[in-house]
């Protein structure tokens, strides 16, 4: 088979790269036989062509051939899994994850770190003194087994290609590839094996898909790859013009999923997280499942499983609540009155990232205190004067400036966002 270096070139022109020659590549990057260097080359001219849908669907299958498969006892069925595209203030597969266990769906979930803009799973969760989430594969199936959720990050054995690329992405500014985002996520949950997955694609400015069209291909593309895998499966296109619920930080985004699945939280939050939680007991078989989410989530249950969940995984939630917050706190007020659309989600995004809440390269250290906490909802009319959020910093200078860029943010006098735009079936 010809070189990397002669697979690039051929990529790199323009080429297609046969199924055979994109698993020697994965295997490869896997191996750490082609260097990143190689690899960010491969993401550019990818990300420049684009990839056919033959390509796509022969990098996802490669990437999840790339490590082991996991495999489970039928007696665990349903399991589930669901994955967000990314967005600011996305905290749901916090409160999902427990809440569908709590349903009787098993659900294993590996999530990610930041990418750009948009938070990742595992840096909230990590917000949580002593949560691991760098379990080995026969504690995540104990955990599957004897909780009925674990949520655990890339590891060495299950997709170990994704855990190259997805880094990669980030610092190659290669993120939004729509075939590579289908390859990445379809990759690591193909390893997973669940029965079924959900998808929660984001449309907006916050999100990776800016119009509902480019939301739309994706969420297509990801629903038709995961049934060809033999998955049940669907997507929902959700709106990112604005944040979801009222916080956007780490250990913020915590607090508030608390709330949630306490019974109360901001609408949005909890009326998103029931809908997909609707989706999976649907796709699982269960009968009313959008009621039963209802009566879990408010019962108390599904906060029940959530505490047995960061038990299992080494967290202290004690700690977590007397921890405090950021030293600097910057009050952003109302400069008029008139209909507050909240602030615009990129900008809100990169500004809690430019405080310490994201990451710029792959090693760079989040803080888990920082970010932005509205204390009134997105679509409210305001007053002039009257507070409508903290900034959380480490610093002075840098939340005074995260309140300057957030207020500059605002939206004024438009029509909120409908929260799901569209539903594709499987």
């Amino acid at each position: 088979m010809a070189s990397v270096t002669d697979l690039l070139a051929l990529k790199r022109d323009g080429g297609e790269l046969s199924a055979r020659e994109l698993y020697a590549l994965a295997s490869g990057i896997a191996s750490g036989e082609v260097p990143p260097y190689q690899a960010s080359a491969f993401l550019m001219a990818a990300y420049i062509w684009g990839l056919s849908p033959g390509e796509t669907t022969a990098l996802t299958m490669a990437i999840r051939d790339s490590g082991r498969i996991m495999d489970w006892n039928p007696s665990l069925s349903p399991l589930a899994d669901k994955h967000s595209t990314g967005g600011v203030g996305d905290k749901i597969s916090i409160v999902l994850a427990p809440l569908a266990a709590s349903m009787g769906i098993r659900v294993p979930m590996i999530s990610g770190r930041s990418l750009g803009h948009t938070g990742g799973t595992l840096d909230k969760l990590q917000s949580i003194p002593g949560f691991r989430v760098d379990l080995s594969i026969d504690r995540f199936r104990k955990q599957v087994e004897e909780t009925g959720v674990c949520m655990i990050g890339q590891t060495p054995e299950l997709a170990p290609a994704d855990g190259v690329l997805y880094g990669l992405r980030d610092a190659t500014a290669t993120v939004t590839s729509i075939p590579l985002i289908c390859a990445s996520i379809l990759g690591k949950k193909l390893a997973e094996n669940p029965d079924l997955i959900v998808f929660d694609v984001k449309c907006g400015s916050g999100a990776f898909m800016k119009t509902p069209e480019q939301a739309g291909v994706l969420a297509r593309m990801l629903v038709e790859t995961a049934v060809l895998a033999g998955k049940g499966a669907s997507a929902l296109v959700t709106s990112m013009n604005q944040p979801t619920g009222l916080s956007v930080g780490n250990a913020l985004e915590v607090a508030e999923a608390i709330e949630v699945l306490e019974g109360r939280g901001p609408w949005d939050t909890r009326e998103l997280t029931l809908t997909l939680a609707a989706e999976m007991g649907e796709l699982g078989g269960l009968s009313s499942p959008r009621e039963k989410a209802v009566e879990m989530l408010d019962s108390g249950s599904a906060l029940r499983v959530f505490h047995k969940m960061v038990e299992a995984q080494g967290g202290d939630l004690d700690r977590f609540n007397t921890m405090g917050d950021a030293p600097v706190k910057v009050e952003v007020r109302a400069s008029r009155s008139g209909f507050w659309k909240g602030p615009e989600a990129l900008s809100l995004g990169e500004a809690v990232r430019a405080l310490g809440g994201g990451r710029y390269r792959v090693d760079d250290v989040v803080d888990p205190l920082v970010g932005w906490r509205q204390e009134v909802p997105c679509g409210t009319p305001v007053e002039a004067g009257c507070l409508l959020g903290v900034v959380h910093g480490a610093l002075h200078r840098s939340a005074e400036h995260a309140a300057e860029s957030i207020e500059n943010a605002f939206q004024w006098d438009a029509p909120s966002d409908h929260l799901v735009l569209e539903r594709i079936p499987g």
